[in-house]
């Protein structure tokens, strides 16, 4: 009978020890995945830290340098071809066979002049950082609309988008390429953008009518292409391009919130 009685606090005391060791591996197994994931979210927050800053870092160099481009238009470029049409003002008496040549180079010296000035102003202009992105988009609309190059709409939710000045300048450039290619390559007679923004972030769509392309792997890599996928990438934003020839080309650039005002 004690016999049976020794066995039976044996085998109770050996689960007893069981079920502790158990509970005690299930415990440390708890704390580590709890641990793993506060470390694997300490990762991505300095990751996320350390991208924005970098991003900001970029901004910066990027405002610094085209500053400098632009004071060195104003003030080297622009005054060399201010002398160029000084001196071709000086050559009115020339042969009636060339006058009309000469004018027409004082023309363009002219107009060229004017579109440097006009550049430098858009590269020196510090009130870039006080405009919100959807007055900056409009901005650019009109200036392609004042040209007479093309007809150019813009249709938004809002009137007033709130952003960092290096997301601003980086969806202000991928717009700026398209818009490029548009007016260089594509011989568009239309060229529509829509804005959407909400809690989710902001949309934006850019689609022009004209002779449209096929994507392919040399054009896919194509610089003015890759600039914006990297603009696009260095904001976190998804990005992507279709066209088909004969039917024009779009472009869907999507910003998430978190990133706005980052």
């Amino acid at each position: 009978m004690d016999d049976a009685k020794e066995g039976f606090l044996l085998i109770g005391t050996t689960m007893i020890v069981l079920v502790a060791f158990l509970i005690t591996i299930l415990a440390v197994m708890i704390i580590y995945r709890r641990r793993k994931l506060e470390h694997a979210k300490e990762i991505e927050h300095i990751n996320e830290r350390f991208s924005h800053e970098l991003l900001q870092t970029q901004f910066e160099v990027q405002q610094l340098t085209m500053q400098h481009i632009g004071q060195e238009i104003h003030d080297n470029v622009g005054q060399k071809i201010t002398l160029a049409t000084i001196y071709l003002q000086q050559l009115q008496q020339a042969p009636p066979g060339i006058q009309q040549t000469i004018y027409n180079t004082i023309a363009i010296l002219h107009e060229s002049l004017s579109d440097l000035r006009m550049l430098s102003k858009d590269l020196t202009d510090a009130s870039f950082l006080d405009t919100d992105l959807f007055r900056l988009i409009s901005n650019e609309c009109a200036k392609i609309e004042a040209s007479g190059a093309c007809a150019i709409s813009l249709k938004s939710n809002v009137d007033y988008i709130d952003a960092s000045n290096a997301i601003k300048s980086f969806t202000l450039r991928i717009l700026q390429e398209f818009l490029q290619n548009s007016l260089k390559h594509a011989a568009c007679s239309n060229i529509s953008i829509a804005l959407h923004h909400d809690s989710n972030g902001l949309q934006v769509k850019a689609e022009d009518n004209g002779r449209g392309f096929t994507l392919t792997p040399a054009k896919g890599n194509g610089i003015g292409l890759e600039n914006m996928r990297k603009r696009a990438e260095m904001i976190q934003a998804a990005f992507s391009l279709s066209s088909i020839p004969g039917e024009g080309t779009r472009m869907l650039l999507q910003i998430p919130a978190h990133t706005l005002n980052r």
